[in-house]
């Protein structure tokens, strides 16, 4: 019997998303890790396009609203080769800028949390995207007021996590007729950029404070963990790198790394978050 076990990909602009799709692809076609190809997906021919540019040495450039809405793709776990379809909802990160700014919401998201759905969310270190709080002390001893303020007035980038995650807990407390407890992987994608020595959860509370203090308080109602991601192992618009990585094994490089007690655990398997969303891991 087929189950779908659905994954939701949840980040802003420039997140790291769709890359992170596309070197799941390339796991998940070259057997890498423990998720095995069960079968074609229909959207082969977007997913092919996606690992070629990365094979090839180049991320994927914008998520384009003509992409595919969703990716299903039938996979398995090691063991027998029970079908199972894993399905991804990747939509560009306006979308989720959205559902913060204007408080919409795809209904079509509704079937997939409905069944027991796990959560990808996508940050990336050092991203231009990233908007850090306002500090207020700061503003008021520069500008002598605690009203309007100069510069940049776009919300912060934490401000929003916080506000996508109780958004998701509750419409999945919603359409759940379980008590159910969402699985959660939070990825800091360019971890190649954040100092090796760092772990992730010490990353998040340095450069996304609120965020850090609101995942440690344990009242978001999912069961999380935060892992970094490098799908290459480097940055690939550095043309030292992209020659070095080129001249290797690219269906192999990429890594992942993962919090044990007060250290940074570096793994090479880059599948380690999707485990954990899809309810396997302890």
């Amino acid at each position: 019997m087929t189950t779908n076990a659905n994954v939701m990909f949840v980040g802003g602009p420039g997140s790291g998303k769709s890359n992170y799709l596309f070197r799941v692809w390339i796991a998940v076609e070259h057997e890498t890790g423990m998720l095995k190809k069960s079968g074609l997906p229909a959207e082969l021919g977007y997913l092919h396009e996606g690992a070629s540019r990365l094979l090839s040495g180049e991320f994927a450039p914008h998520t384009s609203i003509d992409a595919p809405s969703t990716v299903e793709i039938p996979i398995a776990f090691d063991g027998p080769r029970a079908g199972s379809r894993l399905s991804v909802p990747d939509v560009s990160g306006e979308v989720w800028d959205a559902v913060y700014q204007k408080r919409e919401w795809p209904v079509a998201w509704d079937a997939y949390i409905a069944h027991q759905c796990g959560f990808v969310l996508f940050i990336r270190s050092a991203s231009g995207h990233n908007v850090k709080a306002l500090d207020w002390l700061t503003c008021e001893r520069l500008y002598k007021t605690r009203g309007a303020v100069r510069g940049d007035t776009r919300v912060p980038t934490q401000v929003m996590l916080v506000d996508w995650l109780q958004t998701l807990r509750t419409l999945s407390s919603q359409q759940s007729t379980t008590s159910h407890v969402p699985r959660l992987s939070i990825v800091v994608t360019a971890w190649d950029t954040v100092d090796s020595e760092v772990c992730p959860t010490d990353y998040l509370n340095l450069e996304f404070p609120l965020f850090g203090q609101f995942l440690s308080a344990g009242l978001h109602g999912f069961d999380a963990r935060v892992f970094g991601i490098s799908i290459a192992g480097g940055d690939l618009d550095d043309p030292q790198f992209r020659a070095q990585f080129l001249g290797g094994n690219p269906t192999e490089d990429g890594y992942c790394v993962v919090q044990q007690g007060h250290r940074a655990k570096r793994s090479k398997d880059v599948l380690l978050p999707l485990y954990w969303a899809l309810g396997h891991g302890k």
